[in-house]
């Protein structure tokens, strides 16, 4: 008689193959759907590190298949884990890679780019947790430009420069200052 992991590893493999099968045909959204199938399965009855494996696999076959929204949405399984886990440097890298997967969806509705906001949000706290300022403060620019260019949110826009001004103090000299007071300056007056 099979055993119980024995028959859910049999059913993860057969998802995982109709996944790739899926991926060759070039129907992403459905083999992206075998992966999720697999996910419930190992979410039931796997650990967290069978969990993180199955959508490392994922994300590295929809990247290397070119299919970033599908890669993205893979990332952002694993920036999860990695936050569940409280692993700090792992979570950032993660929402970054999801960020940009998805920034590189090439007809992208303001739901993508709100989504794209929040991974890089997300990136710049666990930047800011790891005292890493110089690199916040870039991601405090780029998510400002998110906000004012895509998604309208002028006031996330401002808090995000605002934010970036005050981590200024700490890095001296760095190549966004001027980019930075520009944008706020532009951004203050226009929603006044």
């Amino acid at each position: 008689m099979m055993s119980d992991y024995e028959s859910l590893r049999r059913q993860v493999e057969e998802y995982m193959i109709a996944a790739e099968e899926f991926v060759r045909q070039g129907e992403m959204h459905r083999a992206y759907w075998e992966f999720e199938k697999a996910y419930a399965v190992i979410e039931k009855e796997g650990t967290t590190e069978q969990i993180l494996t199955l959508w490392e696999h994922a994300a590295a076959g929809f990247t290397s298949a070119e299919a970033p929204l599908q890669a993205a949405h893979s990332h952002l399984h694993i920036a999860r884990i990695h936050d569940a886990a409280e692993r700090i440097a792992e979570a950032r890298d993660s929402f970054l890679a999801a960020a940009n997967a998805f920034a590189s969806v090439r007809n992208k509705d303001r739901e993508i780019w709100l989504i794209i906001a929040n991974a890089l949000e997300q990136a710049i706290e666990h930047t800011i947790t790891l005292d890493n300022a110089s690199m916040a403060i870039e991601l405090l620019f780029k998510c400002a430009a998110v906000h004012q260019k895509e998604t309208g949110y002028t006031t996330d826009a401002i808090n995000c420069l605002e934010r970036a001004q005050l981590l200024l103090n700490q890095v001296p000299n760095h190549p966004r200052e001027e980019d930075i007071k520009e944008l706020l300056q532009f951004l203050v007056e226009r929603s006044s």
